[in-house]
């Protein structure tokens, strides 16, 4: 599964979306996602479980591994 890992000026994870996607159109209406100067995004492929932790902070440890990995 495809993610977009979202993190600050200090590698600080503030959030994560599925796909690599962060903009859409649906008919005439478009929607950008964007972020401050700083913030990075990280386009990673994860194992298909992430879109099944319930867990917070186990989802959070699994995406730092992610952003570990070269």
């Amino acid at each position: 599964m495809k993610m977009t890992i979202i993190t600050d000026d200090q590698g600080n994870i503030l959030g994560a979306v599925q796909g690599h996607s962060l903009s859409d159109k649906q008919g005439n209406v478009q929607a950008t996602v964007s972020f401050a100067p700083g913030h990075q995004t990280h386009q990673v492929d994860v194992d298909d479980d992430m879109g099944t932790i319930d867990d917070a902070s186990e989802f959070q440890q699994r995406l730092k591994q992610y952003l570990a990995t070269p």
